[in-house]
């Protein structure tokens, strides 16, 4: 019994870091789709696989950090640090690739799959290493 309620005891917990985990992952989406100068959802809706790809590998590349940071963070004020500074990171990434990729862009909106891949994957990857750099 005693087992139950200390695991009762940390649902406040549970729902706070849920709850702001998805809030921070629906800022995510809004300031990483106005950085974008296509429109994801738009391009998604009408079959583009290349955005849908670009999309969802940046999302994995910023929820790898989020996760992280809910299970590394001493604290909430800790949790939102890291949270902000991983979504920093990747909007930074979006910002090198378009620099370095110059037509990016265009490659997204053209439906080419490759480079959907390859931006998705690239915010991944980043991603991976973002959550790593979590203490």
């Amino acid at each position: 019994m005693s087992d139950t309620l200390e695991m009762l005891s940390h649902t406040p917990s549970f729902f706070g870091y849920f709850i702001m985990g998805l809030l921070f992952l629906g800022l995510y989406f809004l300031a990483y789709t106005r950085t974008t100068k296509y429109d994801e959802m738009e391009l998604i809706r009408h079959g583009n696989t290349a955005a849908a790809c670009s999309l969802i590998g940046s999302a994995l590349g910023f929820s790898l950090p989020l996760y992280s940071a809910i299970v590394h963070s001493a604290s909430f004020q800790a949790f939102v640090f890291w949270s902000l500074t991983a979504m920093v990171a990747q909007i930074a990434t979006y910002y090198f690739l378009k620099l370095s990729l110059k037509d990016v862009d265009a490659q997204i909106e053209a439906n080419n799959t490759a480079y959907g891949i390859l931006e998705g994957g690239i915010s991944l990857v980043v991603g991976v290493i973002n959550a790593a750099c979590v203490v």
